[in-house]
């Protein structure tokens, strides 16, 4: 009988604080976390709709004439065939690429008839025909009428201010251009220049320039613009080669994009010069799909998160929220044991989340399989579906007794409920990296040995990562469960301990 009236009590506690742990300001926002979900797939499912209204206007192309598409057939080939395309994006890309007609980066100049000087000066103009401003040049050759011996091979040689100390005007008179960059001249200089002493005066027939691309670098920093001067006494200069530059030529490239729609998949055929490079097809609605997204927001966002804080707000406003208000002390001298008190509250909370979180699990399904068609939602409850909505509603559930044990726990023992909030999230968050035995010591794992598809693993993430993110091998269902409930036994029995002992002493509480 005492034990018959001890459940009585706490029911009645239970229905007392149950509108406490529905309508509390403190823990209204609650019903947002639950929500979320729902919220974000009903929007999900308006853009997929508004997409496929887009899609569906006009005919729909048969599915075989899509499937009959080839790599390297032509645009215009396809538009016969499948007619009327639902989006048709042309555009074209222009890059700089060396003339056909010239060498490597390489520019000859002949001077007839030869001119006699002692000094020859490179003057760049334009460093090259991109946005880059850097003079590069590999060699700069001086050659006799013969064309036989390279006049300015390791002479000396000045030039302006260097990009580097490896770098210098030397660096252009060595004879050679497979050191990489730092076998070349450079300068950053603006009009910069480039001027060898031939020792004396000698007939110059010819002049060599081995440009950036000479010497392994894209043709784009060519240099673009420049002239050669010649001078015997190096104050009057005549100008032996024009303003000249290496041959760039545009290439054009035209792009093409097809979309097409059978009602099912949508299609994008992509071109290049008239050909077709790749075909991408992508189901609008991928029932197989959405069920893996739904498992990655139920577990990362829901368990993790929803759960978590709404128990937070919901449990820890049980005890402590009465302390704040200065109320607690009326349940204490109600005639009730205070673990009876405890079993009340929780109860309550326990009530209140769990309506909140499995009505927001069912909400999130029941907005998910609106998008999909009548007969794959058909097919889905005849297979796993029931199974699923069991287990994920069960998890949601089980997450409320654990974390509410933990809560309820916690607003009785510490007066700042922020700190054991912020250890558990931690512990929770970092479970994955732990080894396998302490994985086990965690609300999460088995909350995740429920749930019936597992969450999907993001492909780019780093080797590392992967490999120290190893989730230990879930539990059975029933150990999950046996062990969750373990663990919220263990707590609320710590919690009725110290209830018994709890003091009131609200000027503490501030």
């Amino acid at each position: 009988m005492d034990r018959q009236r001890r459940v009585k009590q706490a029911w009645t506690i239970a229905r007392i604080e149950l509108r406490r742990a529905f309508f509390s300001r403190r823990a209204f926002w609650v019903y947002g976390l639950a929500l979320f979900p729902a919220v974000i797939f009903f929007f999900y499912n308006l853009s997929i709709q508004i997409r496929r209204s887009s899609l569906q206007s006009g005919s729909l192309t048969t599915p075989a004439l899509i499937d009959s598409i080839r790599i390297g057939e032509r645009d215009e080939d396809i538009l016969a065939r499948l007619g009327k395309t639902k989006r048709d994006y042309r555009w074209q890309s222009n890059i700089r690429v060396r003339d056909k007609e010239e060498k490597s980066g390489i520019t000859t100049h002949k001077i007839d008839p030869a001119y006699e000087a002692r000094y020859v000066r490179l003057n760049i103009m334009v460093p090259t025909c991109s946005s880059d401003r850097t003079t590069r040049i590999y060699e700069f050759e001086v050659y006799g009428p013969d064309g036989a011996t390279n006049l300015a091979l390791h002479r000396p040689v000045t030039g302006s201010t260097p990009c580097s100390a490896d770098e210098g005007p030397e660096k252009a008179v060595n004879g050679s251009v497979a050191g990489g960059i730092k076998d070349r001249w450079c300068s950053h200089e603006p009009r910069s220049y480039l001027q060898v002493d031939l020792g004396e005066p000698r007939p110059i027939g010819s002049i060599v320039i081995r440009h950036a691309s000479a010497g392994g670098e894209s043709a784009e920093f060519d240099t673009c613009r420049f002239s050669v001067q010649a001078t015997n006494d190096n104050k009057i200069f005549a100008t032996v080669v024009g303003a000249t530059g290496t041959r760039l030529v545009e290439e054009i490239t035209w792009h093409r994009n097809l979309v097409y729609f059978d009602g099912r998949r949508e299609v994008r055929l992509s071109f290049t010069d008239g050909r077709l490079t790749a075909k991408n097809e992508k189901l609008l609605v991928d029932f197989e799909e959405d069920r893996k997204v739904f498992a990655g927001v139920f577990q990362f966002f829901y368990l993790r998160l929803a759960i978590f804080f709404g128990c937070l707000g919901i449990f820890m406003n049980l005890f402590r929220g009465e302390m704040l208000d200065k109320t607690l002390h009326f349940w204490f001298l109600a005639p009730a044991r205070r673990e009876v008190l405890l079993a009340g509250k929780y109860g309550a909370g326990l009530i209140a989340s769990s309506v909140i979180f499995a009505f927001g699990t069912l909400a999130c399904i029941a907005v998910l399989l609106s998008g999909h068609s009548s007969a794959e939602v058909q097919q889905y409850w005849q297979s796993a579906g029931s199974a699923h909505l069991f287990w994920y509603t069960a998890a949601a559930v089980l997450g409320c007794i654990g974390y509410g044990s933990v809560f309820v726990a916690a607003g009785l023992l510490l007066r700042n409920p922020i700190i054991p909030a912020a250890v558990l999230l931690a512990w929770e968050s970092v479970n994955g990296f732990l080894p396998a035995l302490l994985q086990k010591l965690s609300i999460l794992y088995y909350l995740q040995s429920l749930c019936p598809v597992p969450a999907p693993v993001d492909g780019d993430m780093p080797a590392l990562l992967r490999l120290l993110l190893a989730p230990a091998a879930p539990a059975s269902k029933a150990g999950a469960v046996i062990g969750l409930l373990a663990v919220t036994a263990v707590v609320l029995w710590l919690a009725a301990l110290a209830i018994r002992r709890i003091q009131i002493s609200y000027s503490t509480e501030a």
